[in-house]
């Protein structure tokens, strides 16, 4: 599976490949941008607490037991996501691929890594970005509408605030920072990341 946005930085020929045959420009991933979509991406519910209860590496952390978990960022190789993933890049390669590269039909975006977050009792995540991929994004699985837990989006100057709902799935480039308000629902706040880079 080829980078083609990381070889292109590395050689300048195909580099020139890329923009001026492929129709690539990765200026038009360096933009802030923002897409939501509300969509069931099929994930199974019974799936993120076999994993915590089988994967014994992962654990739970935050003040309080069993108030914020992260899992490993490698769910892309798991058989059972087969579904889900293949959901998730169909919409990348349709809509969002028309959006950006609008004249190209040369490549596609790929998963390069995903995993999931549940947080309670006050849990939230702080500034960040995702510097070596092109693509980032979240899918809200289970959430309490309007119990905190707004997704922090920060373009140049401005700070977007999005009220995530059940099955929204929130997009932008990777370089763009974010954060994540803390969390006050009654149930677990589910929520699946993931990254995507630019293949042939």
């Amino acid at each position: 599976m080829i980078d083609l946005f990381k070889y292109s930085n590395r050689n300048k020929i195909f580099g020139f490949i890329v923009q001026n045959i492929f129709k690539l420009d990765k200026k038009n991933l360096s933009k802030p941008f923002f897409f939501k979509k509300n969509i069931n991406l099929e994930f199974n519910n019974d799936f993120f607490y076999n994993y915590i209860k089988n994967n014994k590496i992962t654990k739970w952390s935050g003040q309080n037991p069993e108030e914020h978990y992260q899992s490993n960022h490698d769910l892309q190789k798991l058989n059972n996501l087969n579904k889900p993933i293949e959901l998730l890049e169909q919409y990348l390669n349709t809509e969002i691929k028309e959006n950006i590269f609008e004249n190209s039909k040369i490549g596609r975006f790929k998963i390069k890594s995903l995993w999931f977050t549940i947080q309670k009792n006050n849990q939230g995540h702080s500034k960040h970005n995702h510097p070596k991929s092109l693509l980032s994004g979240v899918y809200y699985h289970q959430i309490d509408e309007n119990n905190g837990g707004e997704l922090e989006i920060f373009t140049n100057d401005k700070k977007i605030e999005y009220k995530p709902k059940k099955n929204d799935l929130i997009i932008f480039n990777s370089e763009t920072f974010h954060s994540v308000k803390a969390y006050h629902g009654k149930n677990d706040r589910i929520a699946i990341a993931w990254d995507a880079i630019y293949t042939l």
